[in-house]
């Protein structure tokens, strides 16, 4: 007797969605791989509850709610952070303020640090 499969996935010649009968051990094998499931009769798996499109309809319903309650948690979270920047700071952190530079005449040169002085040169 033969143990009639729906394909889930490409398998072989076999496409997904493709019907096919097997010995019980091997669709005992592609069913247990993930390859392929136990095909019902539309008719018989509208009544058992076992219709393999309606379960993963089922299952894709909860994934897109279960996303769905994430990306609104995720979005007040956003919400709190952009409050809490646009409100005014009690305290806020500074940088001190920097050492005024020391004081120069007008036209003198910059200072050379640690440099030793130049010798003045020889006039021809």
């Amino acid at each position: 007797m033969m143990t009639p499969v729906q394909f889930r996935q490409h398998s072989g010649k076999y496409n997904r969605g493709e019907v096919a009968g097997f010995l019980p051990a091997r669709a005992a094998q592609l069913i247990a791989s993930g390859v392929a499931v136990a095909y019902r009769a539309p008719a018989q798996a509208a009544a058992t509850g076992t219709d393999p499109d309606a379960i993963a309809l089922a299952q894709a319903a909860q994934d897109v709610a279960r996303r769905a309650a994430d990306l609104d948690a995720r979005e007040a979270a956003l919400k709190s952070r952009e409050e809490a920047l646009s409100k005014p700071a009690d305290t806020v952190a500074t940088e001190p303020e920097p050492a005024p530079a020391p004081t120069r005449e007008a036209g003198s040169p910059p200072a050379q640090g640690g440099k030793t002085p130049s010798k003045p040169e020889p006039k021809a």
